[in-house]
This record gives C-alpha cells, sequence and structure tokens, in this order.
C-alpha cells in the first residue's frame, strides 16, 4: 500500500492510500495490512471491489494519529494473467496465478522500502511487454505476503523466481541486470 497522501501532524480531512490487487483478489477479496505511524490497521477490501473504488475507514485516523478522520483506500486493478504489465500477486493468489499458470511465471519478490528492488521494478516492466503472451511477470510483497516468501526460502530481496509448471526453474538474488533477467528468461524459454 503506498501513500497517496501524507499526514504531518495537522491531518485536514481524510489520508488516501492506494492499494493494488491482482485480479484475483478482487473477485475473492482479500485483507491487507495498513501500517502507519507505529500501529497496524487491518483492511479488509470485499470480493468483487472494481479498479477505482474506495474503502473507506471510518476515523481510523483515531487508531493511528489520535484525530478524527478518516482513512480512505483507493483500489487499483493489475492486468489480467496474459496481459502486458506486471501484476501483483498475494499468497492467497500465489498457487492459482503462479503455480498453476499454463505459461511460466517470473516473480519479483520485492518490498517497497528497498531501493534494489525498485531499480529491479523498472526491468521487468519493460520486460513483461516485450515476453506478453509468453511469459506471466508478478510481483509479490514480502512484508505483505510472508507465506510465499517463507515457502520459497526468499532471505534477500529482491529476488528472482521463474517458475515453469509450478516448479521453480531458474532464481536470482540481488538487483540483476536486464541481459542477464532475458538471458535466463531465454534460456527457460528454450527449454520448452
Amino acid at each position: 500500500m503506498s501513500a497517496a497522501a501524507e499526514g504531518d501532524g495537522q491531518v485536514t480531512g481524510p489520508v488516501t492510500y492506494e492499494l493494488t490487487l491482482s485480479h484475483a483478489e478482487a473477485q475473492t477479496g482479500v485483507t491487507r495490512v495498513l501500517p502507519r505511524n507505529g500501529k497496524r490497521l487491518q483492511v479488509n477490501v470485499p470480493s468483487g471491489t472494481q479498479s477505482g473504488q474506495t474503502v473507506l475507514l471510518r476515523n481510523a485516523l483515531k487508531i493511528t494519529d489520535d484525530i478524527e478522520g478518516d482513512i480512505l483506500i483507493r483500489v487499483r486493478i493489475e492486468a489480467r494473467q496474459g496481459q502486458a504489465g506486471v501484476q501483483v500477486v498475494s499468497d492467497a493468489t500465489f498457487e492459482a496465478e503462479v503455480l498453476k499458470s499454463p505459461l511460466p511465471v517470473l516473480v519479483d519478490f520485492w518490498a517497497p522500502w528497498c531501493g534494489p528492488c525498485r531499480a529491479l521494478a523498472l526491468v521487468t516492466e519493460r520486460l513483461a511487454g516485450e515476453y506478453a503472451g509468453r511469459v506471466v511477470f508478478c510481483k509479490l510483497n514480502v512484508d505483505e505476503n510472508p507465506l510465499a516468501s517463507r515457502k520459497y526460502q526468499v532471505m534477500s530481496i529482491p529476488t528472482v523466481l521463474l517458475f515453469n509448471q509450478g516448479r521453480i526453474a531458474d532464481m536470482s538474488v540481488g538487483a540483476v541486470s536486464e541481459r542477464d533477467l532475458k538471458s535466463r528468461i531465454e534460456t527457460l524459454l528454450d527449454r520448452l
């Protein structure tokens, strides 16, 4: 979750955050944790939520900032599998969107506070367009989704795992170059 507007101690009106969901998460509903001022709020996004809708946390600033006010969560839905772009996956959608994908899947394990993760995100976004229809590109926030991170023993970020038919086909740790990532993808595609 990223803040679209942050308070500086003098909040006037509601505080707005943006939450990006995968298509599957929007269909089934999802629960996320919003950290703010050292406190954690549970955000329940109901099933069937559409891109552009807002989830209202009425008077939530009383809990996080000790002042009256609402927190608004603006929902954005990522592209569906097979479309160009990097889609967001979670612990809840990992099996359906990664392990059961008919196409090879690249998963970028990242966190918003990680500088090298942001650099790698630019690379994966470019490659997602180039390999659209042949490879699915996903990202998983390790802070919000610890189960998949633990299962695949992701100890450092960014970590990129390439999956084929539900199994790990390749792995890289750290901010790899676009050339290196393309080489890994091409090697995987050549084996198919």
